[in-house]
């Protein structure tokens, strides 16, 4: 059982992280969008971990330890995975040869995002 006191820093670090994740989100995708691919892991299979990692957008980068830290905070509050992070690693997970390519991901997801912000 989580303290008041600690509940509520927590939900402090919540929102702070959510913020910040849903900004590094959003540039994440406009990059992918700029034609940077990496963010939805369309090529991880042809590509080597070094050049994969390598190649990727340092905005995407950034979005991973944000993304660890604040699933961590979720968990410890007992809530959901955050709507945006779970959005993101569906579009991860769903493609195929038939996907649309990873910039059209990205500006089909640039959209929904603006719908919800």
């Amino acid at each position: 059982m989580v303290s008041v006191a600690r509940s509520r820093k927590l939900e402090k670090e919540r929102a702070a992280l959510e913020a910040a994740y849903f900004s590094a989100l959003q540039e994440a995708l406009r990059d992918c969008a700029g034609g940077k691919w990496g963010l939805f892991g369309q090529n991880d299979a042809v590509l080597p971990g070094q050049l994969r990692e390598r190649l990727k957008p340092e905005s995407a980068k950034r979005l991973e330890p944000i993304a660890e830290e604040l699933g961590s905070v979720r968990e410890r509050l007992g809530l959901p995975i955050f709507g945006p992070m779970a959005r993101l690693e569906q579009l991860r997970r769903e493609h195929d040869s038939n996907s649309p390519g990873e910039q059209r991901l990205a500006m089909g997801f640039l959209e929904e995002l603006q719908d919800i912000g």
